[in-house]
C-alpha cells in the first residue's frame, strides 16, 4: 500500500568564512548572504548590496572543499531590462541605457538622452540570483563576493548552505499555443501550481534548421505570458515543444544534415537564453514515417534521430556554466514506429521520454475502439493498450526516464449501431467536435464537453471493467475518453510500474471555458496524494516566513581560507533556520 510522507522543513545553514570577529561588520563593504525556498530545486539567493560593487560572484558547491573555486555565475545585470527601440514605454517605467537607468517621465518611445526621460544614475548589479538547475536531497554551499572596477574582489560573504527534498512526482502538461483563441485559454489560465513543467506547443522547424513561431501573434503574446508566469512560479519547468503532427514536414532533412543540426541546436539555445525557459521538447512525429502526409521521410531517421538529439545536448551544455538545461522528446505508442529509434541510446541523451499513449482509435480504424485502454480487452478487436506499449519501452529504457501520457480529450464515431453500447462496432464518419466540424476536428472532444453531456443526459455513461476506462453511447455516436475514474487508475500504474511521471495532453481540454475547474487534474493530485514544487502557501497560513532572515558574525580575513575544519571552518558562527517546504513525497 502506498503511503505518503510529508517533508515539513528544509533546513538553510548560514556561518561565516574564516575567524570570527566579535561585534559586527558593515554591510556597506561584506555582504549579507541570505536564501528563499522557492521549490525542489530551486533556491533564491539575496545579499546585501556593497557601495562601488560592479558585479557579485556567485560561488556554489556541494562541498565545503572547493568552495572557492566553484565560480557558478557572475552577477553583473540589473534588475531593468535593456531599452528596446520601437517599444513604447509607460510613465514610470525604468531601462538600462548606455551604462545608466533611466525613467519615463510620460509614455515615450524615444530613446533616453531626451526631454522624455530622467537619469537616476549608474546601473546598479542586481543583488540576488535564483539558482533554479538543483538536484533533489542534495546539499549545497553558497557564498558570494562583490567585484570592484578593474576586476579586484571585494571581502566574501557568508557561507549559506542548502539542503533540498526529494524530487516529486513529474506532472508534464501541454499548453497548446491556439488557446487562446474559441477557449479563452490564455497561459494565466494553467494551474502552474499544481503542475511540474510546462510544454509549450509547438514552435515551427524551418528547412534549414532554424526554429521559428508557428503563429506569428499567438506565440509573442503567449511567452510575454510565460516569461512572466516563470518569475512568478520560478520552480516549474517551462519547455518549448518543437514539432507535432502538423509542424514535422523538415525533421528529416534537419536531422540528415550536419550543419542544419547545429542551427537548429543553435536556434533553440537562443529562444531559451532570450526568454529565460528551462528546456526544449522535441516532438518528431515520426523518424521514418508514419506522420502526416507530405512529412519529409528517410530509411535512416532514426539514426539521424539520435544524432539530432546529441548535437542538441550539446549545444544546451554549452549554453550555460551552471544552469541545466532540459531535453525532453514525445514517443509514440505504435511500437512498430517506435521500433526505428534505439531509445535506450536516447534515453542516456534526454531528461525524460513523454509516451503518448493516447490515438489508439480513430477515424483511420473500421471499428469503434478505445482511444488509450490502459489493458487490452481479450473480447476486442486485438488493438493495441497502454500497457503493452509500456512494457514495449521498459525493456529498453529505464522506468524513471519514462512519463505516462494521459489525454484529455476523447474522440467520437458517428453512425454507431446500438450493440453493446456502440463498443466494437462500425461506424461511418465522425460527428462534429467540441471546436469545430467533423471535418476540422474529426471528431475530437475535450473532456469537459464529453462530461457535460453526459450529465444533461445526451449521452450514457458505461465502463469497461478489462481496459479501466470508460465509454459514451449517445444515440449513433460512440465517445472514447478518459475521466477521473480512469485517470486515478493509470496514476496508480504508473506508480507501480515506477515511472518517471505522467503528462497530459493537453491541459485546456480539462477546463470548461469561464469555469476554474480541472477535474482530470484534480485526479492525478489526489491519486498522488501530494502538491507539485511550485505550490507555495500563503505566510500565515504555515505560521512561519518563508524568508529566512539570519545574522552571523564577520569574518577577517578577505578571502576565504584554502581549508577549513568543521562545516565552516574555525571560529566560525553558525545559525540554524527552518522554512516549512509543502511537499511530500511518495513512500513504496
Amino acid at each position: 500500500m502506498n503511503r505518503v510522507l510529508s517533508i515539513p522543513l528544509v533546513f538553510l545553514v548560514v556561518c561565516s568564512i574564516g575567524t570570527a570577529l566579535p561585534g559586527r561588520a558593515s554591510a556597506n563593504n561584506i555582504p549579507q548572504l541570505n536564501g528563499n525556498i522557492l521549490g525542489w530545486d530551486a533556491v533564491n539567493l539575496t545579499w546585501s548590496p556593497v557601495k562601488g560593487a560592479i558585479a557579485y560572484r556567485v560561488y556554489r558547491s556541494t562541498s565545503m572543499d572547493n568552495l572557492t573555486e566553484s565560480l557558478l555565475i557572475t552577477v553583473n545585470w540589473s534588475n531593468y531590462s535593456k531599452f528596446n527601440p520601437g517599444e513604447a514605454y509607460l510613465t514610470g517605467e525604468i531601462v538600462e541605457y548606455n551604462g545608466s537607468l533611466w525613467r519615463a517621465k510620460h509614455v515615450t518611445s524615444s530613446p533616453p538622452g531626451d526631454g522624455d526621460w530622467e537619469r537616476l544614475g549608474p546601473i546598479i548589479p542586481a543583488t540576488n540570483f535564483v539558482d533554479d538547475s538543483l538536484r533533489g536531497n542534495t546539499t549545497y554551499y553558497y557564498f558570494i563576493r562583490p567585484v570592484f572596477k578593474g576586476g579586484k574582489l571585494g571581502r566574501p560573504s557568508n557561507v549559506l548552505i542548502v539542503k533540498t527534498p526529494p524530487q516529486p512526482y513529474r506532472i508534464v502538461v501541454y499548453y497548446i499555443s491556439w488557446g487562446i483563441y474559441a477557449r479563452a485559454f490564455s497561459p494565466y489560465s494553467i494551474p502552474f501550481e499544481n503542475v511540474t513543467h510546462v510544454l509549450y506547443a509547438f514552435l515551427k522547424p524551418l528547412p534549414n534548421g532554424t526554429v521559428t513561431w508557428a503563429d506569428p501573434y499567438a506565440d509573442p503574446m503567449n511567452f510575454e505570458a510565460l516569461q512572466r508566469l516563470k518569475k512568478k512560479y520560478p520552480a516549474v519547468k517551462i519547455l518549448v515543444s518543437v514539432g507535432g503532427w502538423t509542424l514535422s514536414k523538415y525533421f528529416s532533412d534537419i536531422a540528415a544534415d550536419p550543419i542544419k543540426r547545429e542551427n537548429f541546436a543553435g536556434s533553440v539555445v537562443e529562444i531559451l537564453k532570450k526568454y529565460g525557459f528551462d528546456g526544449v521538447d522535441i516532438d518528431w512525429e515520426y523518424p521514418g514515417g508514419g506522420g502526416m502526409e507530405g512529412n519529409h521521410v528517410r530509411p535512416d531517421d532514426g539514426e539521424n534521430f539520435v544524432l539530432l538529439l546529441k548535437t542538441l545536448r550539446k549545444a544546451l551544455d554549452n549554453a550555460s556554466t551552471w544552469k541545466h538545461y532540459l531535453l525532453t522528446v514525445a514517443a509514440p505508442a505504435d511500437t512498430t514506429i517506435a521500433s526505428r529509434v534505439n531509445w535506450g541510446e536516447v534515453s542516456k541523451i534526454v531528461d525524460f521520454i513523454d509516451v503518448m499513449t493516447y490515438d489508439y482509435a480513430g477515424p483511420w480504424l473500421n471499428v469503434t475502439y478505445f482511444n488509450a485502454p490502459l489493458y487490452r480487452d481479450p473480447s476486442g478487436p486485438g488493438l493495441g493498450s497502454v500497457n503493452e506499449t509500456i512494457s514495449w519501452y521498459l525493456k529498453r529504457v529505464p522506468s524513471e526516464k519514462l512519463v505516462l501520457g494521459v489525454p484529455f480529450y476523447g474522440r467520437s464515431f458517428a453512425n454507431v449501431p446500438p450493440t453493446n453500447h456502440g463498443l466494437y462496432q462500425p461506424f461511418n464518419g465522425t460527428p462534429s467536435g467540441t471546436w469545430g466540424p467533423a471535418v476540422e476536428t474529426h471528431g475530437v472532444m475535450d473532456y469537459w464537453d464529453i462530461a457535460g453531456r453526459i450529465a444533461s443526459g445526451k449521452c450514457t455513461r458505461y465502463w469497461s471493467s478489462a481496459s479501466k476506462v470508460p465509454w459514451a453511447y449517445c444515440r449513433g455516436v460512440f465517445i472514447t475518453y478518459d475521466d477521473p475514474e480512469s485517470i486515478a487508475i493509470k496514476v496508480e500504474y504508473a506508480l507501480n510500474r515506477t515511472l518517471g511521471g505522467v503528462m497530459v495532453w493537453e491541459i485546456t481540454a480539462d477546463r470548461k471555458p469561464k469555469t476554474e475547474s480541472h477535474p482530470l487534474l484534480a485526479a492525478i493530485l489526489r491519486t498522488l496524494g501530494e502538491k507539485p514544487p511550485a505550490w507555495i502557501p500563503d505566510e500565515h497560513v504555515l505560521g512561519v516566513s518563508r524568508r529566512v532572515h539570519v545574522e552571523v558574525q564577520r569574518p577577517t580575513t578577505a578571502s576565504p581560507p584554502e581549508t577549513s575544519s568543521g562545516i565552516c571552518g574555525p571560529g566560525a558562527v553558525l545559525l540554524l533556520a527552518l522554512a516549512v517546504l509543502p511537499l511530500t513525497t511518495r513512500r513504496r
